[in-house]
């Protein structure tokens, strides 16, 4: 069960983040959008996990240098999908750890 909420909560967080695929989007709106189907530690999870996987990328707020969530508070970060997150929306590609 608990895997099957990791692979839901991590298509929640890439179709979230996808909403405004040219741009940037601050991760506490998707957080916050997200709730309460998603808490906060397991949207971290979520994010974690897609930027380890290249399917996301996150930048600095302020500096708009590319970092990471370790680096980084949640809260001076932003998000886009890069080209493999959108294949895996798209469903031309797949993994396992995401029920798009």
């Amino acid at each position: 069960m608990q895997q099957s909420a990791f692979a839901r909560n991590n298509a929640m967080a890439l179709k979230a983040i996808n909403l405004l695929r040219d741009k940037y989007v601050a991760l506490e709106d998707i957080c916050n959008a997200l709730q309460p189907s998603m808490t906060e530690p397991e949207f971290r999870d979520a994010v974690n996990y897609l930027t380890e996987c290249g399917y996301i990328r996150l930048r600095d707020t302020e500096t708009k240098s590319v970092t990471t969530l370790a680096d980084a508070p949640m809260n001076a970060l932003e998000a886009k999908v890069t080209a493999d997150g959108i294949r895996i929306i798209a469903c031309t590609r797949t993994d396992e750890c995401i029920d798009v």
